[in-house]
C-alpha cells in the first residue's frame, strides 16, 4: 500500500467514524427507550433493559453500515477536496478510478467484518438478549440444565433448547387438571412455531394419567394449541432479522422437507445476501458527489442530500420487504431489488463521470 493510499484511508476513516458513532448512539438510545417501556413487567428492570440494548447494538450497527459508508466517504473525501488535495492528486495524473482504490479496499474490509458479525456475533447476542428477557418474566424461569420453563393457564412447559434460533426442541408439556395434578404429559423432539398460539410438534409421545391407568401413544406430528403468552414466545425465539445465514439455509431446508411455508425466510436470506450490493452501492455513490459537478456545492449541503438518499434507501428496503411478504413476490426480487437498483444507478453515475 502506497503512502497515498494510506492517506486516503485515514481520511475515509476520519470521515466515517464520527458518523457511525453518532448514528449508533442515536439509534441505540431509541432502542433503549423501547426497552424501558417494558421495565416493571415481571422481573424486567432498568439494568436488564440496558443489557438487552447492548446486545442489540451489533445488529443496529449492521443496519447502519450502508448509509455510514455513503456519508463517511462524502465527508472524508469532501474535506480533502475542500483543501484542494484531490485537485492536486488529479493534476498529478491520478484518475478517479485510481483514487477510489483505497475506498474499495475499505469496503471489502467492512463487508468481511459484517459477514462475520452476521454469522456469529449478532445471532449470539440475540440469543443472550432473548434468554435475558425470558428469565425476567414472572411466568418463566431457567432450570439448572439451561432448559426453559414456563407456565400457561393450564400447562407447565419445559423447552430444552432452540435450534436455528426458531425451532424449540426437547419439549415437555404437562397438562394439569382442575386440581393441579398432571393429567397428560406430551413429549416432542422438536416443534415448528406456525403462530404464537399454534405449534406443530414432531416425533411426539403422549402419556395420559387416568383413573383406568396410564395410556401411551406416539405421533409423527401433532398440532398443539398453545396458550403461552405471545411475549413469552417472542422472548424465547430469536428475531427473524437476527438469524445467521447458515441457520436460515438449514431452517429453509427443514421447512421444505416438511411441506411448510418458507417464503418469509427465503426473503430474509436474499436480503442478507444483498448486503454486499448495498455496501458497495452506497460507498461508491459518494464518488459523484465528491468528484462530479456536486463538488461546487458546500460540503454541508452534500452531506444533507446524502443523508436523505440513505433514508430513502432504507425506507425503500423496508417497503420492498413488506410488499414482497404481503404479495408473495419472488424472494430474490424482494430481497435484492433495492440493492441491485442502487448498485446499478451508482455504476451508471460512475460511468458518466468517467
Amino acid at each position: 500500500m502506497t503512502l497515498l493510499d494510506r492517506h486516503l484511508l485515514r481520511a475515509l476513516v476520519r470521515g466515517g467514524t464520527p458518523v457511525f458513532l453518532l448514528f449508533l448512539g442515536l439509534f441505540g438510545f431509541v432502542a433503549l427507550a423501547e426497552q424501558l417501556e417494558d421495565v416493571g413487567k415481571g422481573a424486567f428492570g432498568t439494568l436488564d433493559a440496558v443489557r438487552v440494548t447492548g446486545f442489540e447494538l451489533p445488529r443496529i450497527a449492521l443496519d447502519l453500515l450502508p448509509v455510514t459508508c455513503l456519508l463517511g466517504t462524502v465527508i472524508g473525501l469532501g474535506m480533502l477536496g475542500n483543501n484542494a488535495e484531490l485537485t492536486a492528486m488529479q493534476a498529478g495524473g491520478l484518475s478517479v478510478l485510481r483514487l477510489t482504490r483505497p475506498l474499495l479496499l475499505l469496503l471489502l474490509t467492512i463487508l468481511a467484518a459484517a459477514l462475520a458479525a452476521q454469522q456469529t456475533i449478532i445471532p449470539l447476542f440475540a440469543s443472550e438478549a432473548a434468554q435475558l428477557r425470558s428469565q425476567s418474566s414472572t411466568t418463566a424461569a431457567p432450570s439448572g440444565d439451561d432448559a426453559f420453563w414456563t407456565r400457561s393457564r393450564s400447562s407447565l412447559i419445559r423447552i430444552g433448547g432452540v435450534s436455528y434460533g426458531t425451532m424449540p426442541q426437547n419439549i415437555e408439556i404437562y397438562a394439569l387438571d382442575q386440581d393441579g395434578r398432571v393429567a397428560q404429559l406430551t413429549q416432542a423432539a422438536t416443534a415448528d412455531v406456525l403462530a404464537p398460539g399454534e405449534w406443530l410438534l414432531r416425533n411426539v409421545r403422549t402419556t395420559n394419567f387416568g383413573t383406568q391407568g396410564v395410556e401411551r401413544s406416539t405421533h409423527t406430528t401433532l398440532r398443539w394449541r398453545s396458550d403461552i403468552d405471545p411475549e413469552q414466545v417472542t422472548a424465547l425465539l430469536r428475531a427473524d432479522h437476527a438469524l445467521a445465514p447458515a441457520d436460515l439455509v438449514r431452517y429453509i431446508a427443514h421447512l421444505d422437507r416438511n411441506g411448510l411455508d418458507a417464503h418469509r425466510y427465503r426473503v430474509l436470506l436474499w436480503q442478507q445476501i444483498g448486503l454486499a450490493a448495498s455496501l458497495f452501492g452506497m460507498g461508491l455513490l459518494a464518488i459523484p458527489f465528491v468528484f462530479g459537478a456536486m463538488r461546487t456545492t458546500p460540503l454541508g449541503s452534500r452531506v444533507t442530500l446524502c443523508a436523505l438518499i440513505g433514508l430513502c434507501f432504507h425506507l425503500t428496503e423496508q417497503a420492498s420487504l413488506q410488499m414482497g411478504l404481503l404479495h408473495r413476490l419472488p424472494p430474490p426480487v424482494t430481497g435484492l431489488a433495492p440493492d441491485l437498483l442502487l448498485l446499478t444507478t451508482t455504476l451508471l453515475l460512475l460511468r458518466a463521470r468517467r
